[in-house]
């Protein structure tokens, strides 16, 4: 599977459909998160499995545990790949999101790439994280060889923040596609630098290259 996922973080669904078409060589996992998902919701998501890819549905679960349980259970039976819950929810609620049979994979968010925060605070969270049985998180690109290294190398890391050159945005902790996948992200979210290009698919296809696939 490839390791670029492409967050659709747009509202026009006839947008987002070209975008698909237009990177599907390249990508395998579009992300939805609650900007698209309020839009289109199922509708999305039937888009992206009709066109033979998958769903990350970045909707970063935070409740009460019986209430994460559901939402679990209600993404699974939607055929998602992939979804999150956030680790400051606590070990009982990573634990009942977990418990749900045939769950899709569960990352966890460990300190969003906007703020800046301590590695020991961000290890920390993967290793709750870890202990309650998801299968990954997701933290910046500057963490991913200090959680390999604590959790070990087959605990998914899920990198956002990734950006092909110096930008000034939001991103606060960001990285190259290549350095990413050489520190050792098991997938890369890229979103602007592809949606925001003039040539989306060349942008795709750029990425892939560079980190050899």
């Amino acid at each position: 599977m490839k390791q670029t996922i492409l967050a659709l973080d747009i509202y026009d669904l006839a947008k987002v459909q070209k975008l698909i078409d237009e990177t599907a060589d390249f990508i395998d996992i579009y992300k939805v998160g609650p900007i698209l998902f309020l839009q289109a919701g199922k509708e999305i998501i039937k888009i992206i499995k009709e066109r033979g890819k998958e769903t990350f549905l970045d909707l970063k679960f935070h409740d009460i545990p019986a209430t994460v349980k559901r939402s679990v259970e209600s993404a699974r039976d939607l055929g998602i790949y992939s979804l999150t819950v956030h680790s400051i929810g606590g070990e009982e609620m990573l634990k009942a999101a977990v418990s749900v049979p045939n769950h899709p994979k569960i990352w966890a968010v460990t300190v969003l790439t906007s703020q800046i925060t301590s590695p020991d605070e961000v290890i920390k969270r993967a290793k709750l994280a870890q202990s309650c049985g998801t299968d990954g998180v997701i933290a910046s690109p500057l963490e991913i060889e200090l959680i390999k290294k604590e959790c070990g190398k087959t605990f998914e890391v899920i990198t956002p923040g990734i950006r092909p050159a110096k930008t000034d945005d939001d991103q606060k902790r960001t990285a190259t596609p290549q350095a990413a996948i050489k520190a050792g992200a098991d997938f890369i979210v890229i979103g602007r630098p592809i949606i925001e290009a003039q040539n989306p698919q060349k942008a795709a296809q750029e990425i892939a290259q560079s980190i050899g696939n």
